[in-house]
């Protein structure tokens, strides 16, 4: 149900995608932008299959708090619809919201594939103008979606605003101080790829890193839970299919990831995704 605090000139213009706000679309990652083309099955199974670095850190940083089963939980940015469908699975009420008409549709038709449509929702709309009331969910998700997104902060205001009392956030966001550093150099050498000026709609991309997300967070309004980042040992996924090293490399970063939080140690925090799980106070 839209939100009626919005004058209805914006509720027509997200559906019919004429405002011109950036649009924070399928969540593809900068490690996928750097020169990696896929075909949609590949990036399907990586996405059904929660291969990414990023929703293995959600699913950590969750499930160490409260189970998934009962849950009614929304995901801001949900693109092809892989993690919702997944979060179906574990007997979560899900639902996906995204700006791409495209994305959306795609993302229904693997819910049926899957046999999730009757556990999992899809509607399209925009992070920075949330259609729902204030208070409306307990447990929202936004992953790897607001560095997409022209105003991030606005998007998280809503965000904040849609989530009841004691409610949970739990945001991922790509981190520039990692190993991902020489492929931001890249991208602002080059520019984006093609694929990413089609189906995001952006040029240039938000720049994120430890320091800047933990003062998004630094509000009356939310308690920080925990911070935590993966993916130590980045490399873009088409190098490491080629070499075949993608397992390896996911088991040494994973090491890695361990050890530093094992002994809290200060560089915890420069790996290629930075997860954030807060609870919403007043």
């Amino acid at each position: 149900m839209a939100d009626k605090r919005y004058p209805e000139s914006i509720r027509s213009d997200l559906d019919c995608r004429k405002h011109k706000c950036l649009k924070s679309s399928v969540i593809w990652s900068l490690r996928e932008k750097a020169g990696c083309t896929r075909t949609l099955d590949d990036f399907v199974e990586r996405k059904i299959g929660l291969h990414d670095p990023w929703y293995q850190l959600i699913l950590k940083m969750f499930e160490e708090h409260f189970q998934f089963q009962g849950k009614r939980i929304l995901e801001v940015g949900c693109g092809l619809g892989g993690f919702c469908i997944k979060l179906a699975e574990k007997g979560a009420d899900s639902i996906g919201l995204d700006v791409s008409r495209n994305a959306i549709k795609k993302a229904k038709d693997l819910a049926k594939r899957y046999d999730a449509e009757n556990q999992v929702e899809f509607i399209i709309g925009d992070a920075q103008f949330l259609p729902f009331k204030n208070e409306s969910y307990a447990n929202v998700i936004c992953s790897e979606t607001l560095e997409h997104v022209e105003d991030y902060e606005q998007a998280f205001n809503e965000i904040v605003r849609i989530v009841e009392n004691q409610g949970q956030i739990c945001i991922t966001l790509p981190n520039l101080l990692s190993t991902m550093f020489p492929i931001y150099l890249f991208l602002l050498l080059i520019g984006q790829p093609q694929y990413a000026k089609k189906f995001l709609k952006v040029e240039k991309e938000g720049v994120f890193h430890y320091f800047k997300i933990k003062k998004l967070f630094n509000r009356k309004d939310l308690e920080v839970i925990k911070i935590q980042s993966t993916d130590f040992l980045y490399l873009p996924p088409r190098i490491k299919k080629f070499f075949k090293i993608e397992q390896h490399l996911q088991t040494m970063s994973d090491s890695v990831e361990d050890y530093l939080e094992r002994y809290n140690l200060g560089l915890k925090y420069l790996g290629a995704n930075i997860g954030v799980l807060a609870r919403k106070v007043q």
